[in-house]
C-alpha cells in the first residue's frame, strides 16, 4: 500500500489524518506514511520520486503496488 494522502507522510499528526493502525501497518507493508516531521519541507517532485522508486521496488518483487 502506497499513501497518496498529503497529512499521513507527517509524523506525531495522527488525530485527523485517518493514518491505518500501527498494528496493520506492521502486518501488511504501507509506504510514505510518518515519512517526516512537520517542520520538514516535502515538495511535490519529492513525492513523485519518492513513489515511482517505491512502486519499481514492488514490481521487481512481482506484487502489485496500490496507491491509496
Amino acid at each position: 500500500m502506497i499513501s497518496a494522502d498529503s497529512r499521513q507522510i507527517f509524523k506525531y499528526m495522527d488525530i485527523g489524518t485517518d493514518k491505518v493502525p500501527l498494528e496493520t501497518r506492521n502486518k501488511i507493508p504501507h509506504h510514505l506514511i510518518d515519512i517526516i516531521t512537520p517542520e520538514q519541507t516535502y515538495t511535490a517532485g519529492q513525492r513523485k520520486d519518492d513513489t515511482t522508486k517505491i512502486i519499481n521496488e514492488i514490481h521487481q518483487r512481482n506484487k502489485l503496488p496500490i496507491v491509496v
